[in-house]
């Protein structure tokens, strides 16, 4: 009788664990479909994009302080007097942010990393994909990373990649710079470090 009970047990343990394995995998696809929604919207040229950059001094290491820019343009003639060292692109969509891209990198000039965040309409972050790209054993690491409505993460994957020839390159011994628990993403639009400018 106990080992048919401990059966039973085992049986709705791997069906609980069945389950949600199931609904994170429909979860992930759900979100895959919707941000390749999001990435046609940001694609097209008509596409409202505004652009933020940091302008404090990356070298005197003081707080962030982001600045709105009326274009590109605007930026590279800023950038002609004075380098940035981060800067954000963000699109919206019925008056809502959908996606921002994120451009991260530093005075030395031997790494960058790409940020591009999918929110959800309730603002939401839906998934976030890095792009990490360093001179240093010229490698490129790319991260998925999913999160349901609350926050959590519920799935990630990762590449790392040859930085020349795009080939799958091992690095057992890591990548100098690269920390894949580094959290340097938003959970949502209110948190962006640009939000109180957005409008």
């Amino acid at each position: 009788m106990m080992k048919f009970r401990t059966a039973l047990v085992a049986l709705a343990l791997t069906l609980v664990v069945s389950s949600l394995s199931f609904g994170q995998t429909a979860d992930v696809k759900s979100i895959d479909a919707y941000a390749a929604t999001i990435r046609a919207f940001t694609a097209k040229r008509t596409s409202p994009k505004l652009v933020f950059a940091d302008v404090s001094n990356a070298e005197t290491e003081q707080p962030s302080k982001y600045q709105k820019f009326a274009s590109e343009k605007a930026l590279e003639k800023h950038r002609d007097k004075s380098e940035v060292y981060s800067i954000a692109y963000a699109w919206k969509k019925g008056g809502k942010v959908v996606a921002t891209n994120f451009t991260l990198s530093s005075p030395s000039g031997d790494w960058v990393k790409y940020n591009f965040h999918v929110f959800r309409a309730d603002g939401t972050l839906a998934m976030v994909e890095s792009d990490y790209r360093t001179f240093m054993g010229d490698f490129v690491v790319i991260r998925k990373r999913y999160f349901d409505t609350a926050g959590k993460e519920i799935h990630k994957t990762v590449k790392i990649q040859d930085l020349k020839t795009r080939k799958p390159k091992k690095a057992p011994g890591g990548i100098m710079g690269d920390d894949p628990d580094e959290v340097d993403y938003y959970l949502t639009t209110a948190g962006l470090p640009f939000a109180d400018i957005l409008n």
